[in-house]
């Protein structure tokens, strides 16, 4: 016998319950819940059980039709998330600049278009906002379920027609799914936690469920409290024991999954799912589930992006309080009255209309910044300045460019891991070049605009400036062999990139080497020490003083002192250890005797916590460019 898919079961809301609460408590306070992520990996199965159920039960009594499943889906899914992407909109547009509400726009436009998943994972890397401070970054997992129910009743239709067994065929694609999910989580872990294929397989396990025959477990009471006893223990344990340090979903996830799918198959007798997934709060809970999850994130965010940082335990109390009051309001007032109410055709025709029309807003505020909100400019924050990576990044390539191939051959034709110039002279060498990371990158678009009439050039490599280093050792013997390149100036993020150095590398002996090679080729070498890192993002300085935010967009110079403490000392003794190498004081460019700022004279300097902006780079470089009048001659 199979489950009755249409008897209700009080024990998959009360399941759904302790999803969410693992969700919310992870988003919320993720140094206490930090297993708390796994509360998806139970909605994935519980979605593959349900939706599965509904399909074989409607096939079995020949009463399928397309229409109806996707017209209930959207009925259930479409009405809170245009409620939720309309209010995300809208306070986007209170208190976000331009460039973070086009970006808005763009995740309003995938969350519309169930292609969250996709976009999160073209924009993981480097460069990526911190992901706190995305407001819709929660969708992944919902465009995965959408992206799941687009795909399996095609799959369940054809094989059903071809008179296969449709469990076998859930058996088969967990099993590739899943195959496919190991192979990622060696290779590609960003592509693993994001894509369908990868993750479907967690879905599939319910749907393997409802295609069995679990009469043996559901019908033997102490089988089945067995079942449901190891199921909520390997729930537990993966709360306990999983964190965001390791490679997820990998096979971690069978704990949490595995756990789902054995009290599922346990059926509503069994002892755990009568007495605590049935309890009346759960259950109530388990129903709100779904609102909840679409808005509990959004007002964690929101918070966030107006402190510029992590808020304290109070407030996000509160803002939990608030979404659960959001969820119920949403529940009974839009999510019951749309699903359940009479003409439902009619009535999911208007909430994809809806959802279709918020998602060519989000596309049209992601084009040109505003169209349901063209007010949303950057004349709402307190200090100027772009502020995102995009601006930085369209403002570098049109003011520099591959320059002097012959000294690069390999990596002519690429930004990163390519000699990039300003000013440049077609093949003809740089004067000067920067070399190291992203903090070389944005000291050298100053330095550039502050010696126009110097071929400047800087080479971007993922890693530290060591000589060994296969980014950087070739690099290192064609400067070398250059005579004229004159100068070379080493900068890097030091303190954090120091701690993913081989064990037992020495940044001291590293840079001893670095300047003792570019010495005996007759350069100049400067090391930059970096510019003051952050504990908060920039829209603290966007709201210091406004909507209860800190008045501050500065942070003690006790702190900067800290940072320079991991890597000053080796820095300024690779320099004394050689003539002819001097140190660049740009950590304490920004600061005063007490605080350093991110902002000076109304105007923004960085673009997040530890990268500097278009006002930044054109501040410090101008200083770097004052402090050494003869640079290199």
């Amino acid at each position: 016998m199979q489950f009755p898919p249409r008897e209700y079961r009080t024990e998959i809301d009360g399941l759904r319950a302790v999803a969410v609460a693992c969700v919310v408590a992870y988003h919320a306070f993720p140094q206490t819940a930090h297993g708390g992520f796994i509360g998806v990996d139970i909605f994935f199965v519980i979605s593959g059980f349900l939706i599965t159920s509904l399909i074989a039960e409607a096939m079995d009594e020949g009463r399928f039709r397309f229409r109806d499943f996707y017209g209930r889906r959207i009925r259930r899914i479409f009405p809170a998330l245009v409620v939720v992407l309309t209010a995300c909109l809208t306070a986007g547009a209170a208190i976000l600049d331009t460039s973070e509400f086009k970006a808005l726009g763009l995740h309003v436009a995938a969350g519309a278009g169930f292609l969250s998943n996709a976009l999160l994972w073209s924009e993981a890397g480097y460069f990526d906002e911190a992901a706190q401070f995305k407001p819709l970054l929660h969708l992944w997992s919902l465009a995965i379920e959408e992206q799941f129910y687009i795909l399996w009743p095609l799959a369940l239709y054809a094989c059903a027609r071809l008179r296969r067994p449709l469990w076998a065929l859930a058996v088969v694609c967990a099993a590739a799914s899943f195959a496919l999910n190991l192979y990622l989580s060696e290779v590609d872990r960003v592509a693993d936690f994001y894509l369908v294929f990868s993750r479907i397989w967690e879905l599939l396990l319910g749907a393997a469920l409802a295609l069995t025959v679990p009469a043996a477990l559901y019908e033997r009471r102490a089988l089945a409290n067995g079942a449901a006893a190891i199921g909520l223990a390997l729930i537990a344990a993966s709360l306990l024991l999983i964190d965001n340090a390791q490679p997820f979903p990998g096979w971690r996830a069978l704990a949490p999954t595995l756990g789902a799918t054995l009290l599922i198959a346990a059926g509503p007798e069994a002892l755990v799912n009568a007495r605590l997934l049935s309890n009346r709060l759960m259950v109530a809970l388990g129903k709100i589930s779904y609102p909840l999850y679409l808005w509990h994130w959004p007002l964690l965010a929101f918070a966030r992006i107006r402190e510029g940082g992590e808020v304290g335990p109070p407030l996000r109390w509160a803002l939990i309080a608030v979404a659960i009051g959001l969820s119920q309001f949403t529940y009974l007032y839009v999510e019951r009255p749309i699903r359940l109410g009479p003409n439902p055709a009619m009535r999911a025709a208007l909430a994809a209309a809806a959802i279709a029309a918020l998602g060519l807003v989000g596309w049209q505020d992601f084009r040109v910044g505003g169209l349901l909100f063209p007010n949303a400019t950057l004349a709402r924050v307190v200090n100027e300045g772009d502020i995102g990576e995009a601006e930085f990044g369209q403002y570098l390539a049109a003011h520099s460019a591959p320059c002097y191939s012959k000294l690069f051959p390999p990596f002519a034709n690429h930004q990163k891991g390519a000699l990039r110039c300003g000013q440049s002279i077609a093949d003809v060498p740089p004067e000067i070049v920067l070399l190291g990371d992203s903090h070389a990158e944005h000291l050298f678009l100053g330095v550039a605009e502050a010696l126009p009439g110097r071929n400047v050039g800087w080479y971007l490599g993922d890693g530290l400036p060591f000589v060994d280093d296969p980014l950087f050792a070739t690099v290192y013997a064609a400067l070398a062999a250059e005579p004229k390149v004159k100068t070379v100036i080493l900068s890097a993020d030091w303190k954090e990139r120091f701690k993913a150095a081989p064990k037992g590398a020495s940044l001291r002996a590293e840079m001893d080497r670095a300047i003792r090679l570019l010495r005996a080729a007759g350069k100049t070498v400067y090391l930059a020490n970096d510019v003051p890192i952050f504990s908060f993002a920039p829209g603290r300085c966007k709201f210091a003083g406004r909507l209860g935010a800190s008045t501050r967009c500065d942070e003690d110079r006790g702190e900067l002192e800290r940072q320079l403490g991991a890597y000053g000392g080796d820095l300024a003794a690779a320099v004394a250890a050689n003539s002819g190498a001097r140190l660049i004081d740009s950590a304490h460019m920004l600061c005063s005797d007490a605080v350093c700022s991110m902002a000076l004279d109304g105007k923004l300097l960085y673009r997040d916590g530890n990268h500097l902006n278009i006002n930044g780079a054109r501040l410090i470089g101008a200083k770097i460019v004052a402090s050494i009048p003869d640079f290199g001659y």
